[in-house]
């Protein structure tokens, strides 16, 4: 008797509501879907992409379980295609049972190949991605379409996330949201498209439902990853749970980790004995921030591990060794020291993530800075690269949470605070020999901001001919036969002390292949000496916006010796002008010009990018822009015998 009531009890706790997955099934009777011509010459394409995600709650324990479907429809037109899709990997993360798993082939002349259960296989941890459990597709040909449908139960998590592009056609991507009762939110980006409430199998569910899905655009200058169609849930069983309530969770914790009440005795010691050493103690803030950040980098390691020591600041501070997360716990102390008023930042990747200030997502919180207000600076923690400076590249642009030391905070779009932070000024004197057997090219080069960050870390860091490659990059990409007779780098430290101290490079080098005889004249291949340069050339419509990595600027002036007895022709192809101007702000431009004094060619270029995202709209004059660098590198100019 005492296991009937169990047994009945167990069943009442887990069909308090009834479970759409339960029901759910595909087609008793298959049959090959319409595809139209444009269709066909893809390699593969979505018939359907669907998930279902479900929440479902024990009315005896009150956990949370996660059960999640997948079906998904798959035409193969092509070797690639059958190669491709007949190899299924389930993700095992989380996945405490499979519920259901069922898979078909069908082909196009109708033939239905059902899964042998017995071809199903467990591999563990898969390149580091954990366990899947993996079986081979039989009966797929060419015109054939791969049906699949599973369900796993999953430990619960109140978070999650779904894409809904991929790199092929998908007619109809569908995804059900069901929270049985359980207090619940999901939210779309990238599209128009939004959940719609409604009732299936008299459950009421969110669905949504999107036709005709493009393959994600691989292009130049795009958050590729970020702008993939996408939705973001989240589901509680606490029913007065807020935004603001997971935000105040989120910068309670960080606040108390972030902010100590006191300063650590070994921190006094460093500073006292290493970092101030030194230096006279009316020394500027931004000095004191600097040599913090130095000190930390040189002298403290980050390593990857989860170990819960490399996140004690005890251990931190006596070991030198910190986890990406525990390091911003020794900085946190010698800001403190140093009495630097700082923020700490909490944001993402912006080519993967889009940080929304309105709808919490954890997965859009894993990378940390700390901003010094009053200088209105970063530092990186977890970047050697980066030392005191603007926000790096890859985070400009986007959101972050600011949290302060009482525990306030605020949101804001992360900027750039000096418009004139990255530039590069190159300064090129050209001759040539007296039998225009070679050209040679002294140059100098300075490099500021995200530039300058660049450059010294790489030829810091790097060796062999990872380096020889950025010293090509430094005297002039392909060109072809360059002996490089001088190369000397100023201010390489990597322990700079001063704002935005310029990477200085000095180079000779000599080629032959810039010069090409015609007669008794000579062709000069003078773009060629600025490296080679990006260019845009794209038939299809733009689908991402413009994403620069930062704003830039770049300042030439290249003076040609032209030797007597030589005149010159082709000039007209150094004026090139390109501007985009949008609501009367020039946002970015291309200027070249020349002129002649006595036995001399001066060209002078700018070019500039005033922001780093532009509106794909704009795209044809970004591109203008561009390519005109491209145009100015194929120039070439004429040494006519008088």
């Amino acid at each position: 008797m005492k296991k009937i009531i169990f047994i009945t009890l167990l069943l009442v706790s887990i069909s308090g509501f009834s479970q759409y997955h339960t029901t759910y099934d595909w087609s008793d009777t298959p049959t090959i879907n319409k595809i139209n011509s444009d269709e066909s010459k893809e390699s593969s394409i979505a018939i359907l992409k669907k998930k279902i995600i479900e929440f479902s709650q024990s009315e005896i324990t009150n956990d949370i379980a996660v059960f999640e479907t997948t079906h998904n429809i798959i035409r193969v037109n092509n070797e690639a295609g059958v190669a491709r899709h007949t190899q299924i990997y389930i993700p095992m993360y989380r996945v405490n049972k499979i519920v259901s798993l069922k898979a078909r082939t069908i082909t196009k002349d109708g033939k239905v190949t059902d899964l042998d259960e017995n071809n199903i296989k467990q591999i563990e941890n898969v390149d580091d991605y954990g366990d899947f459990q993996i079986f081979a597709i039989e009966g797929a040909e060419i015109g054939s379409e791969i049906e699949v449908l599973y369900t796993l139960k999953k430990d619960y998590s109140p978070f999650g996330s779904e894409s809904f592009q991929t790199d092929y056609t998908i007619q109809r991507a569908e995804m059900v949201f069901i929270t049985n009762n359980l207090l619940g939110q999901i939210k779309t980006y990238n599209t128009d498209q939004e959940f719609e409430r409604t009732y299936l199998d008299n459950i009421l569910v969110e669905e949504l439902v999107i036709s005709n899905i493009l393959p994600v655009a691989t292009e130049d200058y795009a958050a590729t990853d970020a702008n993939k169609i996408y939705a973001v849930y989240q589901c509680f069983g606490n029913p007065d749970l807020t935004q603001d309530n997971l935000w105040n969770n989120t910068v309670g914790n960080v606040a108390s980790n972030f902010f100590p009440e006191k300063t650590s005795k070994i921190v006094i010691e460093e500073i006292k004995n290493n970092i101030m050493k030194d230096e006279s103690i009316d020394i500027s803030d931004y000095k004191k921030a600097m040599l913090i950040d130095n000190y930390v980098k040189s002298s403290y390691n980050v390593v990857e591990n989860n170990n819960p020591q490399l996140e004690d600041i005890e251990f931190i501070l006596q070991n030198r060794t910190a986890s990406d997360y525990g390091i911003l716990k020794a900085y946190a102390h010698f800001l403190k020291a140093f009495e630097i008023e700082y923020e700490v930042v909490v944001t993402a990747n912006r080519y993967s993530h889009r940080f929304d200030p309105e709808f919490y997502n954890p997965n859009a919180l894993r990378e940390f800075l700390i901003y010094l207000p009053t200088l209105k600076q970063y530092i990186t923690p977890d970047r050697l690269d980066y030392r005191l400076s603007e926000a790096p590249s890859y985070i400009l642009g986007n959101f972050g949470v600011f949290i302060q030391k009482d525990m306030g905070y605020y949101f804001a779009k992360i900027t750039q605070y000096d418009p004139d932070y990255s530039r590069v000024q190159r300064v090129m004197d050209i001759s040539f020999t007296d039998d225009f057997d070679k050209v040679i090219v002294d140059e100098s080069q300075e490099y500021t901001g995200h530039w300058s960050i660049l450059y010294r870390a790489l030829m810091t860091y790097y060796t062999g001919q990872d380096k020889e490659d950025v010293k090509d990059q430094l005297t002039g990409s392909g060109i072809e036969d360059k002996h490089t007779t001088k190369f000397e780098v100023v201010n390489s430290d990597m322990n700079q002390t001063e704002y935005n101290v310029p990477y200085i490079v000095n180079s000779t080098i000599e080629s032959s292949a810039l010069i090409e005889e015609a007669g008794d004249s000579y062709i000069f291949k003078l773009g060629t000496v600025i490296g080679v340069q990006s260019e845009l050339y794209q038939e299809k419509e733009r689908a991402n916006p413009i994403e620069m990595q930062y704003p830039n600027q770049y300042n030439y002036t290249i003076t040609v010796d032209v030797p007597k007895g030589y005149t010159l022709e082709g000039l007209e192809s150094l004026e090139i002008h390109k501007e985009l101007v949008v609501d009367d702000e020039k946002l970015c431009y291309w200027k070249s010009g020349y002129t002649l004094k006595d036995n001399q060619l001066i060209i002078t270029i700018e070019e500039a990018y005033k922001v780093n995202d532009f509106p794909k709209e704009e795209y044809e004059g970004f591109r203008n822009v561009i390519n005109a660098a491209s145009d100015f590198n194929k120039a070439a100019i004429l040494f006519m015998a008088e």
